[in-house]
Parts: structure tokens; sequence; C-alpha cells
């Protein structure tokens, strides 16, 4: 049984995502309840005209009009409709990602503070789509439904008896197939929780490799996905068992109930109670009786899911913001700082923090361009969040731990905004030794990234990361760890190319970057024991 505020999260999602979608939602839902009328009309069309045709032939053309007519509104709503649903969902879809874009753009300390970004990435992908398709399947009921009273409603002229069981059984076996549904909204949850988790670790791992082998701690960190693995798995099972029963339910209760009708009409028609003419409507409308407990069933299952997901988008987008007021501009040499750990970097060189155990590079990275809840960040003296967010984003650029690709040419990868030529994106890409990269890719700079880079290996994504960092020549930039996916020999090329590429300009360079070390022309050190 869902809870109260996943009820609520969901009916507010919905409205959220169809108050734009108001024409493109009526429009569906009048083809979609056009098309069940006209399907639902479909038996007792083929009853009247068989009755016309054994008969006087009274009335058979127009009967036979009016079938071909239900015939073809059916095939044309359903297209239309489908066609129209299709386009509702990418919509609603992108509005909710965008929303969650600018959310985490807007505010990314305080979303990254309230929830991890593995969970970030898994409520894109997940969540989004199951709360986007709601509003079509709850249409898709209630066309079922008015096509129910449109076959009891000429089942009444046959028999009241049937239609009184009619009326009494099907709503009946739609409602235990919702009961049936209750538990799903629950081992969804689980499983939804299962695969965070091992999407989190899995980011983790392929973040750190390097980490692990050097404290020897795979063999734990193994264990620990394995144990995951496990549990989602399990948490999978259960769902699939729910579905499975879900299915079941939604065919064969309602083929049991169906089986007794056509025998009630059978017994009917042998008594003299029904024409036989009659028969072939009632038995063509039992058949179509069907569709609306298939379709609560789907309805519950797809309830459940997006009980799950709307919680789940909903706690993302409530993170708590801290308003960004700053409004004065970067000087033009501005030395970046942080007055928690008395860092200062030098301008006009590359720098390395070695640092002591218990280092968080991250943290420190972020808090030194406000990207953090923590205060203590300075730039040319004065708190970095007295600047006005673009003017410091232009000033001072960083590249996390987890550098994200976004899908498109390779172009529009390193340069979104489309600000800078060839020759700018060719000097980055060598920088970065990511040249190679790209001239292995069918139409070079024009070749298609997909998201995340999956169809680059973990070195190539992380170079182009790097490259697309170095576009533009910020005037500072901060490096956290940007060569952990890589080879030894790639990385000490990396560090000279850098090195060259950045000369007169601050550069950071934070984590284990040894071979940055060696080219470096300041390294830095905090006191062991600092609040890193």
């Amino acid at each position: 049984m869902s809870d109260p505020d996943t009820s609520a999260a969901l009916r507010e999602l919905t409205a959220r995502t169809t108050r734009d979608e108001r024409r493109p939602l009526t429009a569906f839902a009048l083809l979609a309840l056009a098309g069940a009328a006209a399907e639902a009309a479909l038996p007792w069309l083929v009853g009247a005209a068989l009755g016309a045709a054994v008969g006087e032939r009274t009335g058979l053309a127009w009967y036979v009009a009016a079938l071909g007519a239900a015939v073809a509104t059916g095939i044309a709503t359903n297209v239309t409709r489908h066609v129209v649903a299709a386009r509702l969902k990418l919509r609603a879809t992108a509005a909710l990602l965008e929303e969650i874009g600018e959310k985490t753009a807007r505010a990314p300390q305080d979303v990254a503070a309230h929830t991890p970004p593995a969970e970030v990435a898994t409520v894109a992908a997940y969540d989004v789509g199951r709360v986007a398709g709601f509003p079509v399947v709850r249409i898709r009921l209630a066309a079922s439904v008015l096509g129910l009273l449109v076959v009891a409603g000429y089942l009444l002229l046959i028999s009241p008896l049937v239609t009184l069981l009619v009326l009494a059984g099907v709503p009946g076996l739609m409602w235990l197939t919702g009961k049936v549904a209750e538990p799903l909204e629950e081992r969804r949850e689980h499983q939804r929780e299962a695969l965070g988790t091992v999407a989190a670790l899995s980011s983790d791992i392929g973040l750190g490799l390097r980490v692990l082998r050097g404290l020897g701690a795979e063999r734990v960190v193994r264990e620990r996905y394995r144990a995951a693995s496990a549990a989602t798995e399990r948490a999978g099972v259960a769902v699939a068992r729910t579905e499975a029963l879900l299915l079941v339910s939604g065919t064969l209760l309602p083929g049991l109930f169906l089986a007794g009708l056509v025998w009630l009409g059978g017994t009917l028609a042998a008594a003299g109670s029904v024409p036989a003419t009659d028969l072939v409507t009632f038995y063509t409308a039992s058949a179509y009786l069907v569709a609306p407990v298939t379709t609560a069933a789907g309805y519950g299952a797809a309830r459940a899911g997006a009980r799950v997901a709307a919680r789940n988008v909903t706690g993302l987008l409530a993170a708590p913001e801290r308003p960004w007021t700053g409004t004065a501009e970067v000087p033009g040499r501005a030395e970046p700082a942080d007055g928690l750990t008395g860092l200062r970097i030098p301008l006009g060189g590359l720098s390395v923090l070695a640092a002591p155990g218990g280092y968080d590079p991250d943290r420190l990275a972020r808090r030194l361009v406000g990207l953090t809840v923590e205060q203590g960040a300075t730039l040319a003296g004065r708190p970095v969040r007295e600047y006005h967010p673009d003017a410091l984003g232009a000033a001072v650029r960083i590249q996390g731990a987890r550098p994200v690709l976004f899908s498109g040419r390779v172009r529009e990868v390193l340069d979104p905004d489309a600000r800078y030529g060839e020759r700018e994106l060719t000097a980055a890409l060598r920088a970065a030794a990511a040249d190679d990269v790209v001239e292995r890719l069918p139409g070079g700079l024009d070749a298609r990234i997909d998201a995340e880079g999956r169809n680059l290996s973990g070195g190539q994504r992380q170079r182009l990361a790097l490259a697309r960092s170095l576009v533009g020549d910020p005037p500072v930039l901060v490096l956290v760890e940007p060569t952990t996916a890589l080879d030894a020999v790639t990385e000490i090329e990396i560090a000279r190319r850098v090195a060259e590429h950045r000369r007169g300009r601050t550069t950071l360079v934070l984590g284990s970057a040894g071979a940055f070390r060696a080219v470096a022309d300041h390294v830095l050190a905090v006191e062991e024991g600092s609040d890193v």
C-alpha cells in the first residue's frame, strides 16, 4: 500500500508535467475515448448486420456502413493516439530532465549535499520516464471504462441478467488486479534502492580503481559489489514475480469469467431467451471485455512504478537551495585561496597539491569555486560567493573527479556554445593527448559521442573531458584526478603537454598526480590534519 506522501508526489508531478500540455493531452483523451467507443460498438454492429442479413435485410447497408466506419475510426484513432502519446511522453520527459538539470546547475553544491551524484543519474535515467508516461496510462484506463459502459449499454438490450453480471464482474476483476498490484510498489522501491547502490558503487570503483589497487582493497570492494549485485537480483526477482502474478491475473481471471458468460449466453440461447443472431453479439462482446481488465492490470503496474519514481524525483527537486546573491566582477588577475587550509595558489603557473592522508581533492576543488555548502574560499581576497556566478564561471573552471560527457558531435561535446573555432579545439585535444582519439573516430570532430561517452573507453572519456576543460584557456583551471584512467606513459605525456599549453596561466592539479608534480612550477602542501 502506498503512503499518502507518495501519492501526493505523483499528483504534483503529473500536474506539473501536464500543465503546458493540456491541448495535446485533451486531443489524446478524445482520440482514446473515440477509439474505445468505436471498438466497443463493433460486437453490436456485427450482430445487428448479421441479424439484418438473415432476416428481411432491413437496414443491412446502414449496418455494414456503420461497421466500416467503426473499423476505420478505431484504426485511425489508435494510430494517431499512439503518435500523440509518444510525443507527450517525450516532451514530459524532456521537461522533467530540464528541471533537474536547471536545479543541479543552479545549486550544485546543495544538490550534491542532499543527493549523491550517482543517485541523480539514476533518477534521470530510471525515474523520469515512469513519471512522464503515467498521464497517458491513466487516460487509457478511463477509455477502457468507457468501452465497458458501451458494451453494457447494448448488452442490456439482449439480457438484463448478463448486463448485471458484466457490470458487477468486470469492475470486480479490475479491483482485484489492483489489489494484486499493491505489493509491487514496495518491491519496486526496494529494487530502485538496490539499483542506486550498485550505480554508486560502480561509479566509485571506476573512478578510484587506481587508488583501490594501491591500497590492496580490491577484494573487499569486489565482495561489496557482489553483495550489492545479489541484492539487486533478489529485488528484481521479487518484482518479476509480482508482475507475473499481475499478468496472470489480468488474463486468467477474465478468461474464466468470460467462459462463464459464454456458457450463460449459450444456455439462454438454447432456452430461446436470446435470439441466435444476438448470441454472436454476446460472444464478441465477451471477448472485448478482456481489454478493461488487462488495462487495469497494466495501470496497476504503471502506477506502482510511477509512485516510487515520483518520490525520488520530487525528493531531488526539493533539495534546499542557498541563493547565490553575488554581483561582483572578477578582476583580471585573481589569486584563488582557501581559508580553511591556508592554501594559496600562485598566479600564472602550474601547481600541484601534495596533501596528507584523508585528503578529499574533489571537496577542496568544489569549495574553491563555491560549489559546496562550506565557506572559506576566496578569489582576489573576496569570498567566491560575492562574485556574480557567470563572472566566476568565466574566470575559474573546474574539472571534477566525475566528469560527464553529453551526447552529440565531438565539437559539440568540447564546445557546447560553439564559441571557438577548429584551431582552439584542435589545440585543446592535442594538449589532452586526445587528438588520436578523435582521429580514430569516423568523422573526426563531427563523430557522434553517445551519452556519458558509452562508445568510448574510460581513458578516452577522461582525455576528452580534459580537452573540454582546456578549450578557451580559462584564467584559472582546477583539475581533480585528471589522469586516473590512463597508463603511466600517457599520463606523463599529458602532464608535459598540459604544462606547455597552460604556460602563463593559473592551473591547480589535485590528487595523485606524480607526473604533473614532475613538471609543476609549484608543489603546494597543507598541514597534516587540515580540514581539506
